[in-house]
C-alpha cells in the first residue's frame, strides 16, 4: 500500500491495544469479519473514511492521531476524543470551565510572584474573585449533578441486589 496507509493501520493497531480491545471486538463494532480487521491491520485493504472515523470513536482517539498529528500525551488525546463527542451545550460548558481554570492558574502564577510581604494589589485580588467565584459555581453544579447520578446508580444496584464494590461502602 502506501505510507499514509501503513501509519493509519500500524496505529490502528496500537490505539486498540492500548485500549485492551482484541481484533474481534473491532470487527464487532464494525459490523465486519475478524479476518477483515485482520487483513486491515496488516494494510491488505485500503481503509475508508467513515470505517476511520468509526475506529477514532471506538477507540476513543482524536481522528488526527491516526494521520500521525501529535495532540499532547494520550491524556490529552482522550480529553479531545471526549470533548468532540460531547453534545454542543456540554462541549460549551466544558470548555468555559478549562477556560476558566487555565485563567485561574495563570493568575494564580502570577500571585505566585509577589513577595510574602508585599501587599497585592485591589484589583488583582478583585480580579482573581471574579474567575474564582464563577468556577466554584461551575463546579458545585457539576458535583450536583453527578451527585444525583451516583444516587440513581446506587438505587439501581439495591434495586437489582447488586453490592457495591468494597471500596465505595460508606461513601455518599
Amino acid at each position: 500500500m502506501n505510507e499514509l496507509n501503513d501509519l493509519i493501520v500500524s496505529r490502528i493497531r496500537a490505539a486498540r491495544g492500548e485500549r485492551g480491545y482484541t481484533q474481534k471486538d473491532l470487527a464487532d463494532h464494525l459490523n465486519k469479519t475478524q479476518a477483515t480487521v485482520s487483513d486491515l491491520e496488516r494494510g491488505k485493504v485500503q481503509i475508508s473514511a467513515s470505517e476511520l472515523y468509526e475506529i477514532a470513536i471506538f477507540l476513543n482517539k482524536p481522528i488526527e492521531y491516526f494521520y500521525g498529528e501529535e495532540i499532547g500525551d494520550k491524556e490529552i488525546q482522550d480529553m479531545v476524543a471526549v470533548s468532540r463527542r460531547q453534545p454542543a451545550e456540554q462541549r460549551k460548558s466544558t470548555l468555559q470551565i478549562t477556560n476558566m481554570l487555565l485563567r485561574l492558574q495563570t493568575m494564580g502564577d502570577e500571585l505566585q510572584k509577589y513577595p510574602k510581604d508585599k501587599e497585592v494589589p485591589i484589583e488583582i485580588v478583585q480580579e482573581f474573585y471574579n474567575l474564582f467565584a464563577p468556577f466554584a459555581v461551575a463546579i458545585n453544579e457539576m458535583s450536583k449533578k453527578i451527585n444525583e447520578l451516583k444516587d440513581k446508580f446506587d438505587e439501581e444496584l439495591k434495586l437489582r441486589e447488586i453490592k457495591k464494590p468494597k471500596e465505595l461502602k460508606g461513601k455518599k
